[in-house]
């Protein structure tokens, strides 16, 4: 009977361990799997984007970022989009930022006048495009290079 004892004892002690092991190895892929999560957050983290009217410098001017725009459509429908102006290198920016009015209203004016129909043609993002760079011309002549659409959404 007493050997019954110390086999039973040594057995729970076995099982102990097996059971301690088991959690060690539950505790250890918990925190491999929160160190690999960590560093795929940290490594594929964007950067936050740029405040509204705050130039982005690339390959020619530096680009001002327009606040997120909704435009009703000549045809009923609407577009919200985001919009990028690119200046001309050795023109300053500083005009678009302080005239940030009369560049919404510009952007507003022009994709007020098309409709989705003519949004959805090929070349019919390309066209708007050339639109808002013409009447930015008009107003200020040769300070803007090129028009980038950062989000372009149409119901």
């Amino acid at each position: 009977m007493a050997k019954d004892k110390k086999k039973s004892s040594e057995e729970e002690a076995e099982g102990g361990k097996k059971k301690s092991k088991k959690m060690l190895l539950v505790v250890a892929m918990v925190v491999v799997v929160a160190i690999a999560g960590y560093g795929y957050m940290t490594l594929t983290k964007k950067k936050a984007a740029a405040a509204p009217g705050t130039p982005t410098t690339t390959v020619g001017g530096p680009i001002v970022d327009e606040s997120s725009l909704t435009v009703n459509l000549r045809d009923g429908h609407y577009l919200q989009y985001t919009v990028g102006v690119q200046v001309n290198p050795g023109q300053s920016q500083t005009i678009l930022t302080k005239d940030q009015a009369i560049v919404l209203d510009i952007l507003n004016t022009q994709a007020q006048g098309m409709t989705e129909a003519e949004l959805l043609l090929p070349g019919g993002p390309a066209r708007l495009k050339a639109d808002i760079i013409r009447a930015m011309d008009a107003r200020w002549p040769g300070l803007v290079q090129a028009v980038y659409f950062e989000q372009f959404v149409m119901q």
